[in-house]
């Protein structure tokens, strides 16, 4: 974690930052926040109130000093965070059951306002990939877009998720009309799929899914109307999601392909009520994603190219060292992660040396101060700033793809 020597106002912002704190101000007056101010040759630890200080708390001729104090009396207050603004007390409720699902503490008041606190921020933002407080709950579909805006702007060149998608269709009386053309009625899970997400596109980790006009000049209206093989209605109706020997069809009465034959991930199909089949080589099963889950899967492949993304900014507002944080322990992140921030490393570096390297630590928190710490916000006052903050960080690791891709 931070040490001592490092602690000066601009660390301490960004310390606090990473801590999840919000009822602070650093070098300037607030409104009812604890406040960090210099005056000529001194440093004072104030209570303000409108801009106004009602409390000088300490007063100190030492800068590192001073911050300790500032840190330990901001990490006693709880620092609340609003997620959620919403209209109806029924949209409050959908956000406080996700938020009880991610085992996060919250408030819920009478206004539609909902808070979490401290660090807690940082996993909502991770779940919604948006700027927050929400003002409306999200569908699927809608969190699928904005979360993979999120990507594209940490990731404008596709390389982590990889994900390519085509324009959603939009328009029910097209998707209608091509249903009557083709006499192939779509599940309704796909038809959200296609209207609302994407008229299909590749997804790295999911596969290359089809178009709409694709899927219908690839499936035949005869085979889609009858019922399933009885095999796979037994297999449904046990729930069972093992794999069992296929009997050698690559095609079966019921099921929609959504896929290309060439898909390297797997051949997808769909059941008339949009539960996922899914075929590889000799094996068949039913997937685990009934229709309410299957357009999470999607979201859910957005989120795990954000992971990588969201580690180092992690690991960057942690204030934590380099020998201390396990996931970088080793020499080609460490050289990688110096020669961003301008430290030549000995190519005999070893493993272990890199761990116990102070030099490395000290430069690393020299560019956050350069490149973090004099971007203060306030969470919940000015998303905006907050995304543009991120991005910036962003930017600036270019070696995270060699650290991925080496």
């Amino acid at each position: 974690m931070w040490e001592v020597r490092y602690l000066n106002a601009e660390l301490l912002d960004l310390k606090l930052w990473g801590e999840g704190c919000s009822l602070y101000q650093i070098r300037q007056m607030g409104d009812d926040e604890i406040c960090l101010i210099q005056t000529r040759d001194r440093w004072q630890v104030v209570y303000t109130e409108r801009g106004t200080v009602q409390h000088l708390l300490f007063e100190f001729t030492d800068e590192a000093e001073a911050c300790e104090f500032m840190y330990r009396e901001i990490k006693t207050i709880k620092h609340p965070h609003l997620v959620g603004l919403f209209l109806t007390d029924a949209e409050a409720e959908q956000l406080c059951q996700v938020l009880t699902q991610l085992q996060i503490q919250f408030s819920h008041d009478a206004k539609g306002r909902v808070r979490v606190y401290d660090r807690d921020i940082f996993t909502v933002e991770r779940h919604f990939g948006c700027q927050l407080p929400l003002r409306k709950w999200l569908t699927v579909p809608e969190r699928i877009h904005l979360t993979l805006a999120r990507l594209r702007k940490f990731d404008p060149y596709n390389r982590y998720a990889q994900i390519t998608t085509n324009p959603p269709i939009g328009s029910e009386a097209k998707l209608s009309a091509l249903e009557a053309q083709h006499g192939i009625k779509l599940p309704d899970v796909y038809r959200t799929f296609l209207l609302e997400v994407c008229n299909g596109g590749n997804w790295e980790r999911l596969g290359n899914y089809w178009s709409i006009e694709e899927v219908m000049a690839n499936n035949f209206v005869e085979l889609w109307n009858q019922p399933l093989p009885e095999f796979l209605t037994k297999l449904k109706a046990a729930k069972s999601k093992d794999w069992l020997k296929n009997p050698g069809s690559r095609q079966y009465p019921g099921l929609l392909q959504i896929v290309d034959w060439d898909n390297p991930v797997r051949d997808l199909f769909l059941t008339q009520e949009g539960y996922e089949v899914e075929i590889q080589g000799d094996w068949i099963r039913f997937c685990e994603f009934s229709p309410e889950q299957w357009l999470k899967d999607f979201l859910d492949d957005i989120q795990y190219g954000l992971s990588p993304i969201e580690g180092l900014l992690a690991f960057l507002r942690s204030g934590e060292l380099i020998r201390d944080y396990p996931y970088f322990h080793s020499v080609n992140f460490a050289r990688l992660l110096a020669e961003t921030i301008g430290l030549n490393i000995d190519p005999e570096l070893t493993n272990e040396q890199v761990k116990m390297s102070d030099e490395i630590d000290y430069k690393i928190n020299q560019w956050r101060i350069e490149n973090m710490g004099k971007m203060r916000y306030n969470f919940g006052f000015n998303a905006e700033q907050a995304e543009l903050r991120s991005q910036r960080i962003l930017e600036r690791l270019e070696y995270i793809y060699n650290i991925l891709y080496p």
